[in-house]
């Protein structure tokens, strides 16, 4: 049998890693290439070696090429031209992405080639161009649970932020616990919910925006604009990942400078006097050089009516009149909840060569919003000691302030890339950014001021990773690395406290320092068969100093009694811990269309401390990193006449779980309380259920079971170990998913597209020890949204997000609720040139 050639065994795609995204690099002149004789040599080698003379990404998949020759091309042709000659007679067929990367691909039938007018509104996986495993591939190539929004599906959905992923993807939840929807976290597949919302947490998806890891959950509400796409890894990733990735990891990947000039101009508007608009324009300034400006604002939007303080109104705990301030009464407001955001971000990529480049981004923001209110259940069935006097509607709360939030975000960052002459890549990711917050609230919902509270943070954090890895496409494909991650908390609350009868405060400061090490090898056995390796070194130190302090305002204060703890005391605490994290996994191909795989890893959340604030000694002590062992196997299908179809299975199992949970002072503490399971599954479905020669229907659908147990809890508390054994983990309903049908039809001079969407959330806990009043139940939302968009470069649209009109809730906590928006309609205006 002929021997295949060891550039062709590259069964992950990756037979020319150099990119191209910059104007520069797509600006080389095709005829001053030094063009090279490529005829007759494998198809794979041909191509590897195209991409290296011009400089551009091809993804050409091993399965595709292998035992194939290329054919004759005329090397003073565009590249898309050259690489259609090089497959003719191969049966496959070239695409290029808009930001110009090739990918290769299984060819049509003829009855597909042969009528030009058919449309689709569906993607094939095998198109789809990814970056999950730190390189270029496709969508059916990447061995992990992936989930891809590109440009139309983040305006589909409306997707502003990371919160903004919940109902858009099956198994994906949030959770707010205390402190509303501005100190959130996010859990997928079960995995977070127990997560600390302060800003030292350790959340356990790791949120990436062009690679670069957020440390903290306090950036969840950064806006995302001018998107390229949103890639969702699901699962533990300790590898390539590393620290913090026990639920998954999202990277939101921005746009960056074209060929040539181009750009759009949106605004829009809708219910409750919302409206945003963006802007964005990118293009050449030289041979070489390529910019893109972006920008985008959003104001209003707010759907709750504030009822002022209702009868809490001058308020003040019998027996301390004139002692203790009464409840003041801000007056009734329509519309709360006002966005007021303003977001910029600049890009600037040079090219050397067409083997070097460097890109280069500035980004701000500036969110003055309102904080959106928790409302109370009815008087009637309430506490009438918290309850100012709500009724059942969700969308009135009473208040004696009326909360707005402050958040200023801003950084730059840069990515190095160049081709050695060994046929190695280096890549280098540096980045910066810093963050000032200060929001404000009262957790119960009322009026009432037992706890309520100001949070003013200020984060910084610089990161900088180095890669080297193996371009050429041979039978051993490496990768190794190393990361480096500072970041900086200087926090303080401040509390008034009717309860604790004082106003105290609890500053503190957390530096942390945590270093990498890692590696990753595919080995292709085969040409069916490859294997995944991969391992990474991770040490941590973290030094957590602050302070605590009754400033006893009014001379009444009962914080030793009611905390069980000295009014004002102070720490100096530190930890260390390293880990181990690894992972193997195997790839099938089946056929050219269909793959399987199975793998095994670890994962952990580092350990460290308390980032609510903290009244007692005991909640500054730390806690360890939890680990988690995962299975997982999947499989990836992909028709020639565009069905995808891909199935996942996995299991989980968690030691030294990180929870808020009861301490011995009875103070709430994070802390290490057991161990818990996860088990599910998940399917997702793209078909084009019918298709004419102008006409489409497709169907997008995906699905997450998931079974989550707690299997051991530790406490001093005999009924939170009885009432929490056995219960599921926060943020894990059974079943979430959506299903999207579109109708898409071109006219002569435009095309229109009709999107009904549905989703489902199910019943969830929003905490340990959970009981009635902290289960949300299950709730559905349907979307419409109708486009036209005309060959001129103008779009119309039209949306309706839960047409319904569904009451539901993202979160209970005993007679408190965070409610979701109601039924909400807009319209808007794009032009792109």
């Amino acid at each position: 049998m002929k021997a295949i050639p060891a550039p062709v065994k590259h069964s992950l795609c990756h037979l020319a890693v150099v990119s191209a995204l910059t104007l520069g690099v797509a600006s080389v002149s095709y005829a001053q290439s030094e063009a090279t004789t490529l005829t007759g040599l494998p198809l794979g080698q041909a191509l590897n070696s195209l991409s290296q003379q011009l400089g551009l990404v091809i993804i050409a998949p091993t399965r595709l090429v292998r035992d194939k020759t290329a054919a004759t091309a005329d090397s003073t042709l565009p590249p898309l031209e050259q690489v259609r000659q090089m497959l003719k007679g191969s049966g496959l067929q070239v695409q290029q992405d808009h930001n110009g990367t090739l990918v290769i691909k299984a060819g049509q039938t003829n009855a597909q080639v042969t009528n030009e007018q058919q449309v689709s509104s569906t993607k094939s996986m095998d198109e789809i161009v990814v970056t999950a495993m730190k390189r270029e591939s496709t969508l059916q190539d990447v061995p992990v649970a992936l989930s891809v929004l590109g440009q139309q599906a983040i305006r589909d959905k409306g997707i502003s932020d990371f919160t903004d992923l919940v109902d858009s993807l099956a198994g994906v939840s949030i959770n707010s616990a205390f402190g509303g929807p501005e100190n959130s976290f996010i859990t997928i597949r079960g995995i977070g919910g127990a997560d600390d919302y302060k800003p030292n947490g350790n959340p356990s998806v790791a949120l990436h925006v062009d690679g670069i890891y957020q440390t903290s959950n306090a950036y969840l509400s950064m806006p995302l604009f001018d998107l390229e796409r949103i890639e969702v890894v699901k699962g533990p990733q300790g590898t390539l990942y590393g620290r913090n990735t026990t639920a998954g990891a999202i990277n939101a990947i921005t746009r960056g400078a074209t060929d040539s000039l181009e750009g759009y101009a949106e605004l829009e508007y809708g219910s409750y006097d919302h409206i945003s608009g963006t802007f964005a324009v990118g293009g050449p300034l030289s041979d070489k050089l390529g910019a893109r400006v972006a920008v985008t604002m959003r104001q209003g939007g707010g759907f709750m009516d504030g009822e002022g303080a209702g009868s809490f109104a001058g308020y003040v705990p019998e027996g301390f009149e004139g002692i203790i301030p009464p409840v003041s009464d801000p007056g009734k407001r329509e519309g709360f909840g006002d966005a007021d955001l303003f977001a910029m971000r600049g890009t600037v990529q040079y090219a050397f060569s067409p083997l070097t480049e460097l890109t280069l981004r500035y980004f701000m923001s500036a969110n003055n919003g309102d904080t959106r209110q928790y409302d109370r259940i009815a008087f009637s069935d309430d506490k009438p000691a918290l309850n100012a006097g709500e009724d059942s509607d969700p969308y009135r709360f009473y208040a004696s302030e009326y909360y707005s939030h402050q958040i200023d975000v801003s950084g730059f960052n840069g990515e190095f890339s160049h081709q050695l002459p060994n046929q190695m890549s280096l890549d280098v990711l540096a980045g910066y950014q810093k963050s000032e917050r200060n929001v404000s609230g009262n957790g119960d919902g009322t009026p009432f001021p037992k706890f309520r509270y100001d949070f003013d943070e200020e984060l910084e954090q610089s990161s900088l990773e180095v890669r080297l890895s193996d371009v050429s496409g041979g039978e051993v494909d490496w990768l190794v690395g190393a990361f480096i991650v500072s970041d900086s908390v200087d926090f303080i609350s401040d509390w008034t406290s009717y309860a604790v009868m004082s106003q105290y405060s609890s500053p503190y400061n957390q530096r942390r320092n945590s270093s990498a090490l890692f590696g990753n090898l595919d080995w292709y056995l085969t040409d069916d068969l490859s294997i995944n390796a991969g391992l990474r070194y991770t040490s941590d130190q973290v030094k957590f100093r602050g302070s605590n302090i009754d400033h006893n305002p009014w001379g009444v204060s009962v914080y030793e009694d009611y905390f069980k703890s000295p009014s004002n005391f102070s720490w100096d605490r530190e930890f260390t811990d390293n880990n181990l994290s690894g992972k193997l996994s195997a790839t099938y191909y089946v056929s050219d269309r269909l793959n399987v795989f199975a793998s095994v890893g670890t994962a952990y959340r580092g350990g460290g401390f308390d980032g609510t604030s903290i009244f007692t000694l005991e909640e500054t002590e730390p806690f360890d990193s939890e680990e988690v062992l995962a299975y997982e196997a999947g499989l990836r299908y992909v028709h020639e006449e565009g069905l995808n179809l891909s199935l996942d299975l996995f299991s989980y199992e968690f030691e030294e779980l990180q929870a808020t949970a009861r301490l011995a002072n009875d103070t709430n503490g994070r802390t290490n309380v057991g161990k818990a399971e996860v088990k599910g599954g998940e399917a997702a479905l793209s078909l084009p259920v019918w298709q004419g020669d102008n006409q489409s229907f497709s169907l997008d659908a995906a699905v997450t079971y998931l079974d989550s147990e707690i299997t051991e809890f530790h406490s001093n508390r005999v009924n939170d170990v009885q009432n929490t054994l056995g219960d599921p983990l926060p943020g894990s309903p059974r079943w979430s998913g959506n299903a999207a049908f579109e109708y898409l039809h071109l006219l002569s001079d435009s095309q229109l597209r009709a999107r009904l969407e549905y989703s489902f959330h199910d019943e969830e806990s929003n905490r340990l020890n959970a009981g009635e009043g902290n289960l949300t139940p299950a709730y559905s939302l349907l979307g419409l949204r109708l486009e036209l968009a005309m060959n001129s470069g103008m779009t119309l649209y039209a949306y309706g997000r839960n047409i319904l009109d569904k009451e539901y809730f993202l979160e209970l906590n005993a007679g408190a609720r965070l409610v979701g928006e109601p039924a909400t309609y807009g319209a808007g205006i794009n032009y792109s040139f």
